[in-house]
C-alpha cells in the first residue's frame, strides 16, 4: 500500500510538472504588451527564488542533518557555472515571447532534450555510447525535420521577425542542455531543492541587475493591477514548482519515464494558446510540432537503453 501511494504522488507530481512546464509559454505571452522581456524575467525570478530562500536558509543552518553530501556552504561556489548558463538561458527564454507565438515556443523548447543529450556526449565519456544507438539517429533526424517546419512556416508568416525569435528560441534551447549537463557535473551531491534553490538565487540577483541596467522597469507603475496574480502565478508554478515537481516524479517513476512523460508539455501549451491567446497552429507547424515530440520520445529510447533510469539527465 506504502509503494502503490509513493507511485500515485509521483504519477501527481509528474501531471504537475507538466501543467507547469507546459503553461509557461503563455503565461510569458500575457505580459508582452505591457512589460519588456528584461522586466518580465527580474520579477518574475525574483518572486521564484524567494520562495524557496526559507529552504535554503533552512538547509545551510541545519549541519547535522546534511552530514553526508558535500560540505554545504562549498555549494556556492558549486552553483557558479549552472547559474551563469541558466541566467543566459532564461534571457533568451524570456524574450522569445515577443517573437514567436506560445504554441511554436511549446513545441520547438522539446529539443532541449536532444542538446542535453549533445553537451553530454561532448563532455561525459560515458554518455557517448547513445550516438551508436539508431533511436539516437532517427531521433534527431525527426526532431530536425519537425524544427526546420516550424522555422519554414514561421519565416513565411512572419519574415525577418520570426526568423530572429527562431533563433532566440533555439539559442534558448542550447542552453537549456547545456545548463543539464552543468548541474550534474557542478552540483552532484547536493539535494535537488537545494542546488535548484542557490541557483535560484544567483539567476534572480542577476536577471534583478539587468532589469536595472537595461529593462523599462519604470513600466512596473502602469502595469494592470488584474495581471499581478497571473505573474505571480506564472513565477510559482513555472519556476518555482516546475522543476521540484519533475524531480519528485523521476524519485517515484524513474527519469526515463518522467522525461517520456514531459514530452506532452507542448499539448498542454497548444490548449492554453488556443483558449486563452486565441492562437492556433497552421498544418505545417502542427506537422513540425509533432515531428519534434516524436523524435523527442526516440531520444529518451535512446538514452534508456545507455544507462539506468535514475542518471538520465534534465
Amino acid at each position: 500500500m506504502r509503494a502503490r501511494t509513493r507511485d500515485t504522488g509521483a504519477l501527481l507530481a509528474a501531471l504537475g510538472s507538466i501543467l507547469c512546464f507546459g503553461s509557461t509559454p503563455v503565461f510569458l505571452r500575457a505580459f508582452i504588451h505591457d512589460l519588456d522581456s528584461w522586466t518580465v524575467n527580474g520579477l518574475r525570478y525574483t518572486v521564484g527564488a524567494l520562495f524557496w530562500l526559507p529552504f535554503v536558509v533552512v538547509f545551510l543552518r541545519d549541519a547535522q542533518s546534511h552530514s553526508r553530501v558535500r560540505p554545504r556552504h562549498g555549494v556556492w561556489k558549486s552553483a557558479l557555472v549552472p547559474a551563469l548558463v541558466n541566467t543566459l538561458g532564461q534571457i533568451a527564454w524570456a524574450a522569445a515571447p515577443y517573437y514567436l507565438e506560445a504554441n511554436t515556443i511549446g513545441f520547438v523548447y522539446k529539443m532541449n532534450f536532444f542538446f542535453t543529450i549533445l553537451f553530454g556526449v561532448l563532455f561525459i565519456r560515458e554518455e557517448r555510447p547513445v550516438v551508436k544507438d539508431p533511436w539516437f539517429l532517427a531521433g534527431t533526424a525527426v526532431c530536425i525535420a519537425g524544427v526546420v517546419a516550424m522555422f519554414v512556416q514561421n519565416l513565411h508568416a512572419g519574415g525577418a521577425r520570426s526568423a530572429v525569435g527562431m533563433a532566440i528560441l533555439l539559442a534558448s534551447t542550447v542552453l537549456s542542455g547545456a545548463y543539464a549537463v552543468c548541474v550534474r557535473q557542478f552540483m552532484a551531491g547536493y539535494p535537488a531543492r537545494l542546488s535548484f534553490g542557490v541557483i535560484s538565487l544567483y539567476t534572480a540577483g542577476s536577471l534583478l541587475v539587468l532589469m536595472f541596467a537595461v529593462g523599462d522597469y519604470g513600466a512596473v507603475r502602469s502595469f494592470p493591477v488584474s495581471l499581478w496574480p497571473v505573474l505571480v502565478l506564472s513565477a510559482i508554478t513555472g519556476i518555482a514548482f516546475a522543476h521540484v515537481l519533475f524531480y519528485r516524479a523521476i524519485q517515484g517513476l524513474g527519469a526515463i519515464v518522467s522525461t517520456g512523460l514531459q514530452m506532452s508539455t507542448p499539448f498542454v501549451t497548444l490548449l492554453g494558446a488556443t483558449v486563452f491567446l486565441s492562437e492556433r497552429l497552421t498544418f505545417l507547424q502542427s506537422v513540425g510540432g509533432v515531428l519534434v515530440v516524436a523524435g523527442g520520445f526516440m531520444l529518451v529510447l535512446a538514452q534508456s537503453h545507455l544507462r539506468p533510469q535514475g542518471r538520465l539527465l534534465r
